[in-house]
């Protein structure tokens, strides 16, 4: 399995190649678009500069140096536009195409249709923002745009994933394991979660209880939800090892400190080792354990982990 992991910046992505990752994602900040729409572009989900590479000449170096080092390099387009700026969205697309990376990572159909008049060859991953949990879904966006990778969303369960990668054996699936497991579709439900989206929440989150109205109350909340669950996922794959096609292992975070990301990069790199040692589930999960808190510097949350529970009750 590869290790695919966020860079944003010329330091990280240094760090994080000559880490041996196998694989990298980013966005590069549009000047143009930020000047005409105020935004650094809509068609990321990271709006912000500290997230993204800041220049497109900064992206050709990147990419040279992940090809060099037999890194393969993604940028991502996986957002929908809120501002109908085809010809400008089209120029973006162009910009992402030139520096010739190894996939364009994709959540909507009109991009994904533009990249296609673009561009007929070039690998589109399907974005795990597109929610896509079922057959017929995988069957749209194959026939419609021949991707090459499904990426699943962060709420689908271990059996759904064998069924679909086993349904599709020549298409390549990548699954999220570090740092943003939500437990809420996003096709309705920010990973952000945005100021405005406070309100919608007793609407829209399947956690509802979870969240009040006052904005002291629902961060005291949120925040006692991520610490004890949304950390990691790594345990899922005692169930799905033996899955061909389920290619990558995405550590989620360009916003997140270098030494985090560099850390997940090495659990999940031992992890993964682990798993082709390990002669039964409990074996790799109670390392996983160990290793977390050796390498992570802090216990994983199995007591709350639903995948733990699973295998131990």
């Amino acid at each position: 399995m590869k290790i695919l992991t966020p860079v944003k910046n010329l330091l990280s992505w240094i760090e994080i190649i000559n880490a041996w990752t196998d694989e990298i994602y980013f966005w590069i900040v549009s000047t143009k678009w930020e000047n005409k729409h105020w935004y650094k572009s809509i068609l990321n989900r990271r709006d912000w500069s500290l997230a993204n590479i800041s220049s497109y000449e900064d992206a050709v170096k990147l990419i040279d140096y992940a090809h060099k080092k037999w890194v393969e390099a993604y940028i991502t387009l996986n957002n929908s536009p809120i501002i109908v700026d085809i010809e400008l969205i089209k120029e973006e697309i162009k910009n992402a195409i030139n520096v010739k990376p190894d996939a364009l990572i994709v959540k909507d159909i009109f991009i994904a249709e533009l990249i296609r008049e673009i561009d007929k060859d070039i690998d589109i991953h399907c974005s795990s923002l597109n929610q896509v949990i079922n057959s017929e879904s995988i069957n749209y966006w194959i026939e419609n745009f021949n991707i090459s990778r499904m990426i699943f969303p962060r709420n689908i369960s271990a059996s759904e994933i064998k069924t679909l990668c086993l349904k599709f054996p020549d298409l390549e699936f990548e699954i999220f394991v570090k740092n943003d497991w939500c437990y809420n579709s996003d096709w309705v439900c920010s990973s952000l979660h945005l100021e405005w989206l406070k309100n919608w929440m007793p609407y829209v989150c399947n956690r509802e209880s979870m969240y009040k109205t006052t904005d002291k109350d629902f961060q005291e909340r949120y925040l006692d939800l991520y610490r004890k669950t949304l950390d990691c996922k790594i345990c899922i794959l005692a169930d799905l090892k033996w899955l061909k096609n389920l290619v990558s292992l995405k550590i989620v975070g360009r916003e997140k400190p270098l030494i985090i990301i560099l850390n997940d990069l090495k659990f999940i790199k031992n992890s993964v080792k682990f798993l082709k040692l390990s002669e039964n589930n409990k074996e790799f999960i109670d390392f996983n354990i160990n290793l977390h808190k050796k390498i992570i510097k802090k216990d994983c949350g199995h007591k709350w982990c639903e995948l733990y529970n699973m295998h131990y009750n």
